[in-house]
């Protein structure tokens, strides 16, 4: 059994999104970590 460690950081509250910036609850970086631990089972 193979183990996934998936490590990011993330800045959320003003952040650049859809080309302009909003205040955001959780950073973009830490959207997409959540993505590929989905995928990858981490």
């Amino acid at each position: 059994m193979s183990k996934t460690l998936i490590v990011y950081y993330s800045r959320k509250g003003e952040n650049y999104w859809n080309g302009s910036i909003k205040n955001l609850s959780k950073g973009n970086t830490e959207i997409v970590a959540e993505m590929i631990a989905d995928i990858t089972g981490g």
